[in-house]
């Protein structure tokens, strides 16, 4: 039995050094690769105000999360939700201003837990399947919404509702093991070893 965990997160923006957070979480446990219906979901307090240009992509509002928890009362039970399970995800390798690299699912959620707390989750935890879609189809075909476009998958609440935590990482669970299953393919046929997160 397989084990893995589907994770998005949304933020106030994108840089941990510009003093961005985290304001949403979602985890979704898939056993063999299918998700079995447990997942772990919160909105929390940023601690800080949300940029309006942040809200017009996920919709999440000052108001909606001034009544709600801080990350580090959520930190437990989402630790112990990972445990000790690859954690898949998609995200851009974008650079940090002193030229390191920075994804922000990564760098933002390890944040989080530090300053909780908690052990930051370990690179060879992380599995960051946008390198696997850029080696395959190239940089700019490798967007989520390519990803699901490439496997036909309904993006359709995405377009309309704009991106959530929870809704990005049930798609991404959809594509993850035809994604996998081609990178496969790929990889024996170019012989390339796998890129890191």
């Amino acid at each position: 039995m397989l084990r893995e965990v589907v994770l998005d997160t949304e933020t106030t923006g994108f840089f941990v050094a510009d003093g961005h957070r985290l304001v949403s979480v979602t985890a979704i446990e898939l056993i063999d690769r299918k998700p079995t219906g447990k997942e772990f979901a919160v909105i929390v307090n940023p601690e800080r105000d949300i940029p309006a240009e942040t809200t017009k992509v996920h919709g999440i509002t000052d108001e909606m999360v001034k009544d709600k928890p801080v990350f580090a009362a959520a930190a437990k039970d989402l630790q112990d939700f990972i445990g000790a399970s690859p954690i898949i995800i998609t995200c851009h390798t974008m650079k940090n201003p002193d030229g390191s690299d920075y994804v922000l699912d990564i760098d933002m959620l390890n944040m989080e837990m530090k300053k909780a707390g908690f052990k930051p989750f370990p690179a060879s935890q992380w599995l960051n399947v946008r390198r696997w879609a850029e080696a395959m189809f190239g940089h700019d075909e490798a967007s989520l919404n390519k990803i699901l476009d490439h496997y036909k998958i309904d993006r359709s609440a995405r377009d309309r509702d704009g991106h959530s935590a929870t809704l990005d990482a049930q798609l991404l669970a959809a594509a993850y093991p035809k994604l996998l299953a081609d990178y496969k393919k790929f990889k024996k046929s170019h012989r390339t070893k796998p890129p890191s997160p």
